[in-house]
């Protein structure tokens, strides 16, 4: 009877040892994949001011497969709060070690929280450069919430027909993620393209559905802006940029009784942070809006994706099976410390089976 017992003791192990090991294998297989994402873009270094928007040739790697994607959500787009008077800043670009600094020390200031749609290489590089590192860090330890651009600050239908888009928003998503530990929920695509409207042009609906499938399936909002200041195209002219935003504040029918703003600005110029900046702080409060976070203004309790259940993580249509499509939470650590422990308990469990054999 001993032997009988041994035997299916030992039949068990060696079916158990089977399991552990394809789970070992695909730990492997997600560390590699992240690798890959994860891998530096050579050359970045020399991205300066004069060569923004310049990619280097980095092939993308689809996180989700076409079933997945065609199965996601698109992403919401939003450019309006919920609340009428509330006003929002934002910041495109950044960050930029020579000008942020000093849109920071404003705010501080003036008591507002931004929200800044951050590069990971632009003005900054945040791969050779720990200021910029440094920036985010103190962005986001100051109150201001983090959001991503895209990595190379690449427009998405650009970035579609040479085939980095993927790399682009999962590249910043990951870096975003390395540096401050929290996984943003808001995205702004450059040049707003992927969130405007088509009006019937096929290819931008195609585009805009493939742009907003892969972040929704990436757990992302995306948002654009309801007040423009176009203060990369007017620079120096104050004339100009209060005239862009007033064809909105100023519009019929316009006050912060029946409207709220999501107001769109450059930390990376220093005419910006240094006599724009302050001057439209000055003149929305004078209309009588309140500044909020964009996450008081969405009504959304953070700005950043939280650890939910597989089914509620992300926009993506879970399986049947409860299979987390996205892949989200999965510690590759954690998945190799627990492979190691089962595989200890195949080993005890081998050691018993031939004590009753024997």
């Amino acid at each position: 009877m001993f032997k009988r017992i041994g035997l299916c003791f030992l039949a068990a192990s060696f079916a158990y040892g089977a399991a552990v090991s394809q789970v070992a294998s695909t730990s492997q297989e997600n560390n590699v994949n992240t690798a890959v994402l994860d891998t530096p873009v050579s050359g970045a270094s020399q991205v300066t001011e004069s060569t923004i928007g310049v990619v280097p040739v980095e092939p993308s790697v689809s996180r989700f497969t076409e079933e997945q994607l065609a199965a996601a959500v698109p992403a919401p787009v939003l450019s309006e709060c919920q609340k009428p008077g509330q006003f929002v800043i934002t910041f495109d670009d950044g960050p930029n070690p020579k000008t942020t600094p000093r849109a920071l020390q404003f705010l501080k200031e003036h008591n507002i929280t931004a929200t800044f749609f951050i590069n990971g290489i632009n003005y900054g590089d945040v791969e050779n450069s720990p200021a910029t590192v440094d920036l985010i860090r103190q962005e986001f330890n100051e109150g201001h919430e983090i959001a991503s651009h895209t990595y190379y600050h690449k427009d998405l239908f650009e970035a579609i027909d040479n085939g980095t888009m993927e790399m682009n928003i999962d590249k910043m998503t990951d870096k975003i993620q390395e540096i401050l530990g929290v996984k943003p929920l808001y995205f702004r695509p450059p040049n707003g393209n992927g969130a405007y409207p088509a009006n019937g042009d096929p290819e931008k609906m195609v585009k805009n559905e493939r742009v907003q499938k892969y972040l929704g399936a990436s757990g992302y909002n995306i948002i654009m802006w309801s007040a423009d200041t176009r203060d990369w195209e007017h620079k120096d002219d104050i004339e100009k940029i209060f005239n862009e935003l007033n064809k909105k504040l100023k519009a019929p029918g316009v006050s912060p009784q029946t409207h709220s703003f999501i107001s769109l600005m450059h930390d990376v110029h220093a005419i910006t942070v240094d006599i724009v900046l302050p001057k439209v702080i000055e003149y929305v409060s004078s209309l009588g809006y309140t500044y909020v976070s964009l996450s008081e203004c969405l009504g959304l309790p953070s700005a950043y994706q939280q650890e939910l259940p597989f089914d509620e993580s992300s926009n993506l249509i879970a399986g049947g099976d409860g299979e987390n499509l996205t892949g989200e939470g999965i510690d590759n650590e954690s998945s190799a410390s627990f492979t190691q422990v089962k595989l200890i308990s195949l080993i005890v469990a081998i050691i018993s089976s031939l004590y009753f054999l024997l």
